[in-house]
């Protein structure tokens, strides 16, 4: 899903990210011409504490619930040794969308369908459109 050998490991750190760049691949559609997936490379600003920012990509493929949009929060993990190697950590992007739903409880019904019945959201803004 994240592309040959990205995935940064045990050892990974979770740090907050913001989306800075979407380039749309291509697009999965079958013989009725619905769009099954997307692919995108998205390119993510990341903030580590305690250490200075990066910027690194990531290959992604979703089904168009969710797209990626620059500007929107997300939470990556990556490989401290290799900063080129990071993942989206969905875990975190679902807590910060729940924590959006405390301040907004009319985002659930859309958090909780995107979880149901989507792909997972790479940004926090996505499951609160």
């Amino acid at each position: 899903m994240f592309g040959l050998g990205r995935k940064p490991g045990a050892n990974a750190i979770t740090a907050r990210g913001e989306i800075v760049h979407v380039d749309f691949g291509l697009q999965n559609v079958d013989a009725h011409g619905n769009s099954q997936a997307s692919r995108y490379t998205v390119l993510v600003r990341v903030f580590p504490d305690g250490a200075s920012e990066f910027e690194a990509s990531i290959k992604v493929k979703l089904r168009g619930t969710a797209g990626p949009m620059i500007g929107e929060e997300t939470w990556v993990r990556y490989d401290p040794a290799d900063k080129k190697r990071i993942e989206f950590d969905r875990d975190r992007i679902r807590e910060r969308a729940y924590d959006r739903v405390q301040v907004n409880p009319g985002l659930r019904i859309v958090v909780e369908t995107l979880y149901r019945h989507g792909d997972p959201p790479v940004s926090v803004i996505a499951t609160a459109r």
